[in-house]
């Protein structure tokens, strides 16, 4: 049955698939949620994980009562970002397709500035956004076309491995948490060590982990990852109230001095299917001052004033979607 659901997703080609004991499978296809089939018994949900689940992640699920991991539906040739929660004391999943081929840049209408980093020696990226906004798949267009055109060593630090990439003359290296590392602030540090050019954090979750991101970027790394805000400002005040008070002066120094910059997106449907849209702040004496500042309210004034250099406000990048006809 979990092998019709999934083909019935790739045919809808729906972004993601709830299941839920007492309810029908729902595809979300679009943005729009659609139902399809019977209601899901508990007997039926539990072949799912026995279908999904290795015994470590089933011991991972009974410990923490919620696990995620990626997994291949070999017959479809296509791979799935899968969480498993618990809800009313009975299991539950939610499973995101994919895609097939890593998309460009440039066909998922993220912001030109952004190809300006493919040869930045070191520096902090972040792609910011809530969840399904299209982070991870920014990324790796990112990476994805950086490896083609820089070759180097490229280490990325997953919860799950979500896109597997493939680049003649690059060195690429990933890991999964919980397969091959289990906690990031301690697999950036141990990467460290093997001298990676480009080090992608799936997400900073934490204040040791940014400390940590931080510190990869003044040794000399391009780190690329993700933060759950919808801004640059909030994204900048997110950074530094992870960390205590008394950090928390450091703690603006080093991030005015590390980071290159914050793509803060959201997908918005168009005529075309859902493109993306982007605020855009991008390292300069003017954003950095601010930030050491803690005046985040006022970065976008910075990013108002820095169109030349590909900054854009969110306000902005709506604008000119609905200036091009999207």
């Amino acid at each position: 049955m979990l092998e019709k659901i999934l083909e019935e997703a790739v045919r809808l080609d729906a972004s993601d698939v709830h299941l839920t004991v007492g309810q029908p499978p729902f595809f979300r296809v679009g943005g729009e949620l659609f139902q399809a089939g019977a209601a899901l018994t508990v007997k039926a949900v539990e072949d799912f994980l026995d279908v999904l689940l290795s015994s470590r992640l089933r011991r991972e699920l009974e410990k923490h009562l919620a696990v995620d991991f990626s997994y291949v539906a070999e017959n479809l040739s296509r791979r799935f970002r899968v969480n498993v929660y618990y809800q009313r004391k009975v299991p539950a999943l939610a499973l995101r397709l994919i895609a097939k081929e890593i998309p460009t840049l440039d066909e998922l209408g993220a912001p030109p500035a952004l190809k300006k980093f493919f040869h930045a020696a070191q520096g902090l990226i972040l792609v910011t956004g809530r969840t399904g906004s299209g982070k991870s798949t920014t990324l790796a267009a990112f990476l994805n076309e950086l490896c083609k055109v820089r070759p180097c060593h490229l280490l990325t630090l997953e919860d799950p491995i979500e896109f597997e990439y493939v680049a003649e003359g690059s060195f690429i290296s990933q890991r999964e948490l919980g397969q091959d590392f289990l906690n990031f602030a301690a697999a950036v540090r141990t990467a460290m060590r093997e001298m990676p050019d480009v080090l992608l954090i799936g997400e900073i979750r934490d204040a040791e982990t940014m400390h940590a991101a931080l510190e990869a970027s003044a040794a000399g790394v391009l780190v690329l990852a993700t933060l759950h805000t919808k801004s640059a400002a909030e994204t900048a005040m997110r950074v530094e109230t992870m960390f205590p008070l008394v950090q928390r002066d450091a703690i603006r120094d080093l991030f005015a001095d590390e980071f290159s910059a914050i793509i803060s997106q959201q997908l918005v449907k168009t005529s075309s299917g859902r493109r993306c849209a982007a605020e855009v702040l991008i390292a300069n004496p003017a954003a950095r001052s601010l930030i050491r500042q803690g005046k985040y309210v006022q970065l976008p004034n910075v990013m108002m004033s820095g169109r030349a250099q590909g900054m854009q406000t969110m306000d902005a990048a709506l604008k000119g979607m609905r200036e091009v006809g999207n």
